[in-house]
């Protein structure tokens, strides 16, 4: 009978201890949303993906949610074999907001650029259109994405 009660005492020790460990991981973390976390929070707005076009063409449109961010970062790597000017749009007067030339043939040929949404708590809508130097074929990869803090 005492044999048994010590067996019992000591299982419920064990769990006890188990359950413990099992929150010390807990306490551990950092709250959520500390200001010095290095996580930048972004909505993807068009989707990395590469593309195959001609030049003078754009991808899009794409539409910014309210209340997101106020920045709107584009991404291109160019992987064709002529200077690449990528140009952000708006797609309702098809003024160029921001542009930004991608080299081809040196270590920047992976570039991004950032634009400050003038009013972000409404929508807007934005495309990227493409212009090679040479009016050659353009090959490459694309995104956009809308943050909350600027992202550069």
């Amino acid at each position: 009978m005492k044999k048994m009660k010590t067996k019992r005492f000591l299982s419920l020790l064990l769990a006890l201890a188990m359950s413990f460990s099992l929150a010390v991981p807990a306490f551990a973390a950092e709250p959520y949303g500390d200001p010095s976390a290095e996580i930048k929070l972004r909505l993807q707005l068009y989707p990395h993906e590469p593309i195959s076009t001609s030049s003078g063409n754009s991808v899009g449109p794409f539409t910014t949610s309210p209340g997101a961010g106020a920045y709107l970062q584009v991404w291109f790597a160019n992987r064709g074999t002529s200077d690449v000017t990528v140009m952000l749009m708006d797609s309702t007067n098809s003024v160029v907001l921001a542009s930004k030339t991608v080299t081809w043939n040196s270590s920047h040929n992976n570039e991004r650029f950032v634009y400050q949404i003038p009013n972000p708590n409404v929508a807007n809508t934005f495309y990227i259109r493409f212009q090679s130097r040479n009016s050659t074929w353009i090959v490459g990869d694309v995104a956009a994405a809308q943050y909350v803090n600027n992202p550069s």
